[in-house]
C-alpha cells in the first residue's frame, strides 16, 4: 500500500469558492480537496472579500449572480488587488456580462452551468501550477 503524500502547507495551492448555493459550494469544496488544495469557502461575495484580504489565495471560483456584492464586481476587485491572481466564473445566466470580463482580462476563465466538476478542477488546478 502507498502511503498518502505528505502535502506541504507553505506550497499547497489555495481556492476561494463563492456561492449562495449551499449545494454547489460544497460539492465545489469537495472536487478542490480531492486535488490537495486548501479550500476557503464563502456564500456570497462579501464574505468572499473578507477571507481574500485575509488569507494567501491562488485560486478564485465566485458565481456571478449573489445578493450583496456579486461575482463581477467581487472579480473586478480581486483583480485590482490582485493583477496574477487566477479567476474563475461560473454563471447559469449573464454570459454577456461575464464574456465581457473573460474579454478584457479581468478573469481567466467562464464556466457555464451546469458542468463537469472534474474539468472545472483540473482546469484551475493546471493554470494554478503552470502561474
Amino acid at each position: 500500500m502507498v502511503a498518502p503524500k505528505e502535502i506541504d502547507s507553505d506550497n499547497t495551492q489555495s481556492v476561494l469558492i463563492i456561492d449562495d448555493d449551499e449545494m454547489i459550494l460544497e460539492l465545489i469544496a469537495e472536487g478542490f480537496k480531492m486535488y490537495g488544495l486548501k479550500v476557503f469557502k464563502a456564500d456570497n461575495g462579501i464574505e468572499g472579500w473578507k477571507i481574500f484580504e485575509k488569507e494567501h489565495i491562488d485560486i478564485v471560483l465566485t458565481d456571478v449572480r449573489m445578493p450583496g456584492l456579486n461575482g463581477i464586481e467581487l472579480s473586478l476587485r480581486i483583480r485590482n488587488q490582485s493583477p496574477n491572481i487566477i479567476i474563475a466564473l461560473m454563471t447559469g445566466s449573464d454570459g454577456d456580462v461575464a464574456t465581457e470580463l473573460l474579454n478584457d482580462g479581468t478573469v481567466n476563465y467562464l464556466f457555464k452551468k451546469p458542468f463537469a466538476l472534474s474539468y472545472v478542477c483540473k482546469s484551475l488546478v493546471t493554470a494554478a501550477q503552470m502561474a
